[in-house]
């Protein structure tokens, strides 16, 4: 059976030529891909500055700011963004949904435009932002709670889950690589932010809340200006369906999805992918000093290097993917994460410890572009945006947990023994692909 909205899982179906007649309009539909995608670059760099909150945090607490905030309140909105996040990803993918059509077969549009759907979402992240800019000081630190970390961690699931979705249905032969592309701007926000932030937190040191103000107006331009171009594919674009092998003609609703094996295993690989980088992450600046005696401002300089590897990788590993297979990206790339730490907890080099983090950061945003491939690829396109929406709960536990779990290891005994026992982890986790094709 043909469907023009599922996936081809290895790229290597092929669709009739077009007539002659409607050649022009394949080109049209070529250029009209490349505008796309740079308009998810510019709409995903807002939301990639969630990872720069360690600088803001820094001024919420600066005993010289109106807020003189302790490291544990400091933390709690971007705690609390993360805990809310899973509510904008599931609400985003359900909008994304493709209707089914009389006949059975899946529609090509979705309930309600990508377009809509971004704009939504850049209005609740930067008004999340605008909101928390208006705290006076300490006793309005409510706002702050609620603009981030509420209505801008909402804003921020559902912006994060609309472009990975929108992009794979103009690139239906490349659908890692496109996811690459969306995530990728992602990475990119969060390394462009990262200087951005520290100018302001320093012009603003006495009044840090109106560093979120400025960005707030910011991310509201370029949320709505990546979006302006957003749209679903028109019917040339897609091509004849041979989706995953329990998928069907339409491909699995959510609640289908959830009675099979395979999205708890793919859920527990996200996990996995995702606590080995972001807890590193976590400890990279303190780790790197008391493993190497890197000082604490080659420390930053070695954190903004790494973000630039997490942007590389997602474009990169959605490219490689294509090549070695998805299921078989993420065995590579777990087993070179668990060796990267397991090696980085003996590295007394700064270049060293430099090469093997960079490693590490590499295959963890590769993750984040070859998940949701994986997803359309078992689970069909026409519900993707909600089944993967539902997965990124592994996300926002691997945010939570994996970097706790790490520092109390640290505390305890050492920085070399957690990162050995999560490279142990993570080593292990490499055998959990090759399950998912034997469960149904």
């Amino acid at each position: 059976m043909r469907s023009t909205v599922l996936l081809p899982r290895s790229g290597r179906a092929t669709a009739a030529p077009p007539p002659a007649n409607r050649r022009p309009l394949a080109r049209r539909i070529g250029r009209r891909r490349g505008l796309l995608a740079a308009a998810v670059v510019v709409n995903q760099l807002a939301y990639g500055a969630v990872y720069s909150w360690s600088i803001l945090s820094a001024g919420l607490q600066s005993p010289a700011g109106s807020f003189a905030l302790g490291r544990d309140e400091a933390g709690l909105p971007f705690a609390a963004a993360h805990a809310v996040v899973f509510v904008g990803t599931v609400l985003g993918g359900l909008l994304l949904t493709v209707p089914q059509q009389a006949d059975g077969s899946p529609g090509r549009r979705s309930r309600l435009s990508p377009r809509r759907i971004a704009v939504l979402a850049g209005l609740l992240y930067a008004g999340g932002y605008l909101l928390a800019g208006c705290a006076q000081g300490r006793q309005d630190f409510w706002l702050v709670l609620l603009g981030y970390g509420g209505i801008g961690g909402v804003g921020l699931g559902l912006g994060y889950i609309v472009p990975t979705t929108m992009l794979q249905r103009w690139f239906p032969r490349h659908r890692a690589l496109a996811a690459g592309v969306a995530t990728g701007g992602f990475g990119l926000g969060s390394v462009l932010s990262a200087p951005l932030s520290r100018l302001l937190v320093a012009h603003y040191a006495a009044d840090p809340a109106r560093v979120l103000l400025v960005l707030g107006a910011v991310f509201l331009v370029t949320t709505l200006t990546g979006a302006a171009f957003f749209a679903d594919p028109p019917a040339l674009a897609t091509v004849p369906a041979q989706s995953g092998p329990q998928a069907g003609p339409v491909g699995l609703r959510p609640g289908q999805a959830l009675r099979t094996g395979r999205w708890y295993l793919l859920t527990l690989i996200l996990f996995c992918n995702t606590a080995a980088g972001i807890s590193m992450l976590s400890v990279v600046a303190p780790a790197a000093g008391s493993l190497t005696g890197l000082g604490p401002a080659w420390a930053a300089v070695l954190t903004g290097v790494l973000g630039v590897f997490n942007t590389v990788g997602r474009p990169l590993w959605g490219w490689l993917s294509g090549r070695t297979g998805l299921l078989n990206a993420f065995v590579l790339m777990l087993l070179a994460q668990g060796l990267g730490l397991l090696a980085l907890s003996r590295a007394h080099s700064p270049w060293a410890f430099l090469a093997l983090a960079a490693l590490v950061c590499l295959c963890f945003g590769g993750g984040f572009a070859t998940m949701p491939a994986v997803v359309s690829e078992f689970f069909g396109l026409a519900h993707a945006g909600a089944v993967y929406g539902l997965m990124l709960i592994g996300w926002g536990m691997a945010g939570l947990a994996g970097p706790l779990a790490v520092a109390q290891v640290a505390a305890r005994s050492s920085y070399s023994t957690a990162f050995l026992a999560l490279g142990a982890v993570t080593v292990a986790a490499a055998v959990l692909p090759r399950l998912v094709r034997r469960r149904s």
